[in-house]
Order: structure tokens, then sequence, then C-alpha cells
């Protein structure tokens, strides 16, 4: 019979014993419930979610690795930030382990020092497979770019300044910053308010820019979603 392995003090035991052994229903019942079970032989172990390696390098344009250069924010398939973020190593390369399988986007950041140039898309899509790596490479451009430009990011439920922004909070800019709305989504948005007025249909990887004027406080929304993505827009002297 095979039996599953708990702690080294108990060696290979069934989990009938282990409960035995452990010696209140009280713990018992609390080990049952950890394992999964509902009180019998019948409960099996809750196996952990199945998960991948992302894995990268960032090089410029000629393959020069790049090490040491901006940070990689890693994001949810529908714009959010996973809260995972990394930086190049020595070699260029980068790494986010045990990631869960399912769909994901990467944004290189590195204001004023490197930039993902056209043709290739940013962020950079792609999906991961339970026990498999996925190589994910980052191509960039250097230089000091966009330096007037601020990202709003459209997302499943949310607008969020780039890179550090709380999602559905306020953007503050000075006045002729330009500011660009992408949607990072892959569903349909809009950026509706303000002086703009209506950005119009945003379909998934496309942009609305608009050079922030006059000065002022400025609420907008998406009229698909207008009680989950809602923001405000402050633009000073």
């Amino acid at each position: 019979m095979q039996y599953n392995r708990w702690p080294d003090a108990l060696g290979a035991i069934s989990r009938r014993e282990f409960l035995v052994r452990l010696g209140t229903a009280s713990a018992a019942a609390a080990v049952v419930t950890a394992c999964g079970g509902s009180g019998g032989d019948g409960g099996g172990i809750v196996e952990p979610p199945a998960t991948g390696t992302i894995s990268g390098l960032v090089e410029t344009l000629d393959g020069t690795p790049q090490p040491g250069l901006g940070t990689l924010i890693l994001m949810n398939g529908r714009g959010e930030q996973t809260g995972q973020r990394t930086s190049p190593d020595a070699n260029g390369r980068f790494t986010f382990p045990s990631v869960k399988a399912g769909d994901y986007q990467i944004r290189f950041d590195a204001p004023g020092l490197a930039t993902v140039p056209e043709p290739f898309p940013h962020p950079i899509r792609f999906s991961v497979e339970a026990g498999k790596t996925t190589d994910v490479p980052v191509h960039v451009q250097l230089g000091n770019y966009n330096q007037n430009l601020v990202e709003v990011y459209i997302g499943d439920g949310f607008f969020q300044v780039q890179p550090n922004g709380t999602e559905n909070g306020d953007c503050v800019v000075k006045v002729g910053t330009n500011i660009c709305w992408y949607n990072v989504d892959d569903t349909v948005h809009t950026v509706t308010g303000g002086p703009w007025g209506d950005s119009g249909d945003l379909q998934p990887a496309q942009a609305y820019l608009w050079p922030a004027s006059p000065i002022g406080t400025f609420s907008y929304h998406c009229k698909y979603h207008p009680n989950s993505e809602k923001a405000l827009l402050r633009v000073t002297a």
C-alpha cells in the first residue's frame, strides 16, 4: 500500500494512523480540514496550483544583453499588476518562478534609459503552461524617450497610471503633458469625460492620446464599465 509521507518524525504512515497518533478530536479535525478531507479516508490531499516559470533576456536590437537595465513588471492577461517585479541579472536575464498557469503580460520600465520600440508589442503578451518555462525576449532601444508622456493603462475594471499608480486613482500632470490611455485588456474600453469628451471605442492594444489642457480637475470613466472604471485627472500649471 502506498502511503502519503508526513513529517519525518512520524515516518511513512497513513493519514488514519497520523490522526490516531495526534490524539485529540479537535486537532484531528483541524488536520482533516487542512488535508482537504471530509472526515473519512475518502478525503484527498489538496494539490498546489500548477505553475510554470517565466524567463527572458533584455537585449538591444543588435542582440547585446543589458545587465541590470530597468524593471520587468508582471501583469495578468487583462492588464492588472500581479505585484511581482524583477530586474535583469548580470547577464541581462530575468526570471519569474512559480507562476500560476494562465495568460500574462510584461511591461518593461526604464525611464530615461531605454524603451521597447516599434514594431515590438508593449506590454508583451504570452501564456504560461504548468511545468514549463516560457521564454519572453524583451527588445529595447537605448535612449531618453517620451519624457513628456504619461501612460495610463485601461484594464479589467481600472485605469492605472504606469508604472506605480493605484487602480482608479488620481493622475496629476502639468499642462502640456501628453497623456496616453492604452487598452491592455482583451475587450473594448473608452476614455469618456473631461475636455476631450470621448476617445471613441478603443479596441485591445489601441490608445488615445490627449495633450493636457486646460488646467483643472476632470473626472472620466469608461462608458461600457462606468461603475468599475472611473478616475480623476488633475492638470496643474
